[in-house]
């Protein structure tokens, strides 16, 4: 057996983002926006005519454009092992046409892709949104075609979290139980 190896080092950004909106409310708005892939709708799709298979994953993408692959729940394999308190989650989440659109130009870009979101509570009660920025991590390929939709992908994954914020901080500041209407009487 003749083995060879090569090194290539390369950058990557890691953005977080702090949210004061609660952990709960963040994940099941997040979740909300992601469809979800669908193994059984996998198999056999090599088959499929190009346009079949389009349609199949077009399917599985949520409203964001995005579908879940994965969730990593970090909280509870701290709690069980280590009686630690916490929340946290990694998301692993794409979509394989705008993956495909990338790994036909380079199929290693296939190591990278679905990318991965990791979300955390804070001390402070917020959230803590942490991803590597997909152009930055893609970069390391040096195709022109390869960064352009690696840059569009990071426009998506800040546009999906900022949403996902947002339906956050409308659930929280939305009142709890029944809301009485004043009635104009003096």
């Amino acid at each position: 057996m003749h083995r060879k190896n090569i090194d290539h080092p390369y950058g990557a950004v890691r953005r977080e983002l702090r949210f004061a909106v609660g952990y709960a409310e963040f994940t099941r708005a997040l979740e909300s926006l992601l469809g979800r892939i669908d193994p059984a709708g996998l198999v056999g799709i090599g088959r499929d005519t190009p346009d079949r298979a389009r349609e199949k994953l077009a399917r599985m993408a949520g409203v964001s454009g995005f579908a879940l692959f994965q969730k990593i729940d970090h909280g509870a394999v701290s709690r069980s092992l280590a009686t630690r308190h916490i929340h946290a989650m990694t998301y692993v989440f794409g979509n394989a046409l705008i993956a495909s659109e990338m790994t036909k130009h380079d199929p290693r870009v296939g190591l990278y892709v679905p990318p991965r979101l990791f979300v955390c509570e804070t001390k402070t009660h917020g959230v803590l949104v942490t991803y590597d920025l997909p152009s930055a991590t893609l970069a390391q390929f040096d195709s022109p075609a390869v960064n352009g939709v690696a840059s569009s992908l990071d426009a998506k994954v800040e546009k999906l979290v900022a949403v996902a914020a947002a339906l956050a901080d409308k659930t929280r500041s939305r009142p709890r139980g029944p809301v009485m209407a004043e009635s104009g009487r003096r």
